[in-house]
């Protein structure tokens, strides 16, 4: 077998030993992230005139939405792909904690 021949045996086995319910499982939870991160940054547009008692919950609720989406892409993502997006929202939810501390009575 060639070098290429082999690398491809190679990959096509190490895509076979992951079991197609975590594919689907992946899959299917990414469509969902979508889907929660459209809906949060809908209620964030809807208050963002809004006072800080209004604004409080959307933004915790956002913080939860973030972190359920970084657990995902911790699981589903790998290389570049994954250290960027849980980066991206270790920040992102880094900041919102930040805004609630400021704005928000516990």
């Amino acid at each position: 077998m060639s070098a290429p021949s082999c690398l491809a045996a190679a990959a096509l086995a190490a895509v076979l030993l992951v079991p197609l319910p975590a594919i689907a499982d992946c899959r299917d939870d990414l469509k969902a992230v979508d889907v929660s991160f459209e809906e949060t940054l809908e209620r964030l547009e809807k208050v963002k005139n809004a006072t800080a008692a209004q604004k409080c919950p959307v933004y915790r609720r956002h913080v939860e939405v973030m972190t359920k989406a970084r657990g995902v892409f911790q699981r589903c993502n790998t290389g570049t792909t994954q250290r960027e997006n849980v980066g991206q929202m270790n920040d992102s939810i880094e900041d919102f904690q930040e805004l609630i501390r400021r704005t928000c009575r516990r």
